[in-house]
């Protein structure tokens, strides 16, 4: 079973920054799993909420600002007690950051569909210019944003991001021509594991972070868990 850290290591260090990406491949860690959003000058920035507030305590929406400006903000309120600031990086810092990385999964969040249109065609030439078509897939929820990935780019992996109970995210997952179903542990039960597998899905459960939850999800089958504590994890299991 696969580890991948969850927003670098979240749990352990400031999410989403070059800082807690690198502490967690100093801890062995060799899969990621982040979030994409886009600047107001179209940088691919590395943040998970629209809202600055709950990691930078400042005010406003990530995509309002230019990413000179974003670069500016300490990402690490939610670890008041880490020894540096941590800017807001973009998606180019932490890949050239975290150089042994086997696998990524970029998460992308939804946004309006122009400014998702833009965002697929510059995460589209970074994956090229960065040789990753082998190495990362791209996941959302935003079903009209896979849609027109895999159409446009059929070459790119693409994973659905699944979390409400009262859809199929497997029969989803197929019609968008996923190779991935990135499931919350909400809804991993051993039904939608045994068929997701079956269809010839990767199966990968967030946010996983009790050992106990870990060994039960890896004796159903399934690929890798995503995971606040990924150092716990890998000690464990690896």
């Amino acid at each position: 079973m696969i580890i991948f850290g969850h927003r670098g290591a979240r749990n352990e260090a400031p999410e989403n920054t070059v800082e807690g990406f690198v502490h967690a491949q100093q801890h062995g860690c060799q899969h990621f799993e982040l979030d994409i959003q886009l600047s107001t000058d179209h940088e691919l920035v590395v943040f998970h909420d629209s809202s600055l507030k709950r990691t930078t305590g400042q005010r406003g929406k990530v995509g309002d600002f230019p990413y000179h400006y974003l670069q500016t903000l300490d990402a690490s309120r939610t670890k008041p007690n880490w020894h540096v600031q941590c800017p807001i990086p973009s998606l180019q810092a932490v890949v050239n950051a975290t150089p042994h990385t086997s696998h990524w999964q970029f998460e992308v969040k939804s946004d309006s569909r122009y400014r998702l249109c833009i965002l697929l065609q510059y995460l589209c030439h970074f994956i090229v210019d960065n040789n990753l078509k082998d190495s990362v897939t791209v996941t959302s929820s935003n079903r009209w944003f896979l849609k027109q990935m895999g159409t446009l780019h059929p070459e790119i992996s693409i994973g659905y991001v699944a979390e409400l109970p009262f859809i199929d995210p497997v029969k989803i997952a197929q019609n968008l021509k996923c190779k991935m179903l990135a499931m919350s542990i909400s809804i991993a039960n051993q039904s939608n594991i045994k068929r997701a597998i079956e269809a010839g899905l990767h199966v990968s459960c967030w946010t996983v972070n009790d050992l106990l939850k870990m060994s039960e999800l890896k004796e159903l089958g399934v690929n890798s868990i995503i995971t606040d504590v990924p150092s716990l994890a890998i000690k464990t299991f690896l």
